[in-house]
């Protein structure tokens, strides 16, 4: 990443413009897709998934390198946004998601539901659209611009920890119940899982490893491909379900779902420390 010579207020300005940036986009997109499938009607609701993620993926990619290359006068690549993606970041992206399934059918019950195979197909690419959208717009915005914003103006620790801690706060209005043991699990996991990300993006100098780990872990655990729920079909119909006991928030992870959960935080906090230990491997040899 480029060090720019940004002061401290304009280095926040900066990165408040690229927040407002990450949610017009989102607007935009609702706008543009809402207006026509007004009065288009599609055969599923799995096509306006396709479709909107699809475009607001593409439309606050514009906004972004607008602001960057028109405003800025810098390139997205000196702010580590490239595709470079390696093959340990492959392997945990895929790792990662199957060993907390693993850990949750070992308390949890599993099931499949019966899809059509048109069904399970568009079910999946819907999921699939979701997740990269997802893992991809927001690994460009705290993996990307705030975090490389803040490296450039104060340090790398700086440039890791805030974000993540931002990153965790941002999904606290998703929980759908309020509780302190709720709140304080979620900020937790979610800081984690945001210092995840960054270690990822940190070894290569780019977010293309952290935004696949948070593409596919989405596609896995946050759309409709597995739900991890205390009753069947609280979250619509997903291809497989693993059912739990509702007895314990460290399980349940309270009113935000298995990605709070104390599973989940492990997983985050395994892969964190192979980073972590990797990085100081390889920088002493």
């Amino acid at each position: 990443m480029r060090q720019h010579s940004f002061s401290t207020s304009k280095t926040l300005a900066i990165a408040a413009v690229y927040c407002l940036l990450f949610f017009a986009g989102d607007l935009c997109s609702s706008v543009i897709f809402d207006g026509i499938f007004s009065v288009v009607t599609l055969p599923d609701r799995g096509w306006y998934v396709i479709f909107r993620m699809t475009g607001c993926l593409l439309v606050t990619l514009l906004f972004f390198w607008l602001y960057t290359t028109k405003a800025l006068y810098l390139k997205m690549e000196d702010f580590g946004i490239t595709l470079q993606i390696s093959g340990w970041g492959a392997v945990l992206s895929v790792l990662l998601p199957l060993s907390v399934a693993a850990a949750f059918l070992a308390v949890g019950e599993p099931k499949a539901n019966a899809f059509a195979p048109g069904d399970m197909i568009l079910t999946a690419a819907a999921s699939a659209a979701a997740a990269l959208k997802a893992g991809v717009l927001e690994e460009m915005l705290f993996r990307g611009f705030i975090m490389g914003l803040l490296e450039a103006r104060w340090n790398r620790r700086t440039a890791i920890l805030i974000p993540s801690l931002i990153f965790g706060l941002a999904h606290i209005p998703s929980m759908e119940r309020f509780t302190l043991g709720g709140v304080a699990l979620l900020a937790v996991s979610g800081t984690l899982v945001g210092i995840m990300f960054s270690l990822a993006a940190v070894r290569e100098g780019s977010i293309g490893n952290s935004a696949l780990m948070h593409a596919v872990w989405n596609f896995v655990m946050a759309a409709d491909i597995l739900h991890i729920t205390t009753a069947e079909g609280a979250y619509g119909s997903p291809l497989f379900q693993i059912l739990i006991p509702p007895d314990s928030i460290l399980l349940t992870g309270a009113g935000f779902g298995a990605e709070a959960s104390l599973i989940a935080a492990a997983g985050y906090a395994l892969v964190c420390l192979i980073l972590v230990l990797w990085k100081r491997r390889t920088a002493s040899v």
